[in-house]
């Protein structure tokens, strides 16, 4: 088993055309300046590691130098810094069963994911009517319809996790999630991602 780091995970996403937000790694306090002034405050700094990066610490909505270097100092080693993007929070995962085969998961994410068990599940492989049916039975329907001020574009979403299955398939893939994926108003973007091979 080969656990990737966030980076490569990111990078494996890339090739199958799912949108990721701007991703550079960092492995000292002059890379982390470069990185973020390249991209742009507001941004978002996290270890580049394979586990759950929020059990280690993610830094969010981080708008200044000094503030970014104290941010680095608790984490250390490598990083990756992001653009800070907002939006509502979807969970997309994948496993592999031995009695069912691979399959996809889908539903609203976050750091509750795991509490509020708003999951979908569908065995691979997946047509477009079987993402619109998990969008619908689950709370992400709610909000394609249109909840407070979020935005979430139904065909973008369908498009992403089509894309997901896709790189499931054919690649040796264990087990995988994206969480969070963030939908807004510019489309439906990866900004975390652990794939095990």
């Amino acid at each position: 088993m080969v656990m990737l780091k966030l980076k490569e995970s990111l990078e494996l996403l890339k090739k199958y055309g799912i949108p990721v937000v701007e991703t550079l790694v960092a492995s000292n306090e002059e890379e982390v300046l470069k990185a973020a002034e390249k991209i742009g405050y507001p941004v978002v700094v996290k270890p580049n590691v394979s586990e759950h990066k929020s059990e280690i610490g993610v830094f969010l909505d981080v708008k200044s130098d000094e503030e970014l270097l104290k941010c680095y100092k608790n984490l250390g080693g490598e990083v990756v810094v992001q653009k800070m993007i907002r939006g509502f929070e979807i969970f997309l995962g994948a496993k592999e069963d031995k009695f069912f085969g691979k399959y996809v998961a889908l539903g609203c994410g976050g750091v509750l994911v795991e509490l509020f068990e708003d999951v979908s599940f569908r065995v691979l492989p997946l047509r477009r009517r079987d993402v619109l049916e998990m969008v619908e039975e689950t709370k992400l329907s709610k909000v394609a319809r249109g909840f407070r001020s979020y935005k979430l574009d139904v065909e973008s979403l369908v498009e992403v996790v089509l894309r997901f299955s896709e790189l499931i398939e054919k690649e040796n893939v264990k087990e995988a999630d994206v969480n969070p994926l963030i939908a807004n108003e510019n489309g439906v973007f990866a900004v975390d991602a652990r794939i095990i091979l």
